[in-house]
């Protein structure tokens, strides 16, 4: 750990609190959702969709990136980390296809 940070750790502190009221705000919307029916299955159909549309769109947001940092950074660690997590992308759709078509 850095120096500035074993002096003042109030970043950290800052993280922690932010992900603790992100988790209350969470579970206070699923409930206010579920007694106001909103997880039905037209919600259901419509978040699938979009979360496939989305999916789509990175692929081609990875390649398009991939590509520019090829063009200025030549084959360095931006390039593998790219490259990494392309393959873990397309991955994790190999593994939730073969899940849900079981």
């Amino acid at each position: 750990m850095s120096e500035d940070f074993l002096a003042n750790p109030s970043g950290i502190w800052g993280l922690i609190a932010a992900v603790i009221m992100l988790i209350i705000i969470f579970f206070v919307n699923r409930r206010i959702g579920r007694k106001k029916h909103l997880f039905d299955e037209r919600y259901q159909q419509t978040n699938n969709r979009s979360k496939a549309r989305a999916w789509d769109a990175m692929i081609v947001i990875y390649l398009i990136a991939w590509f520019i940092v090829i063009l200025f950074d030549g084959i360095g660690f931006s390039f593998f980390l790219l490259t990494a997590l392309y393959v873990l992308h397309n991955v994790t759709a190999i593994i939730t296809n073969f899940y849900f078509k079981k």
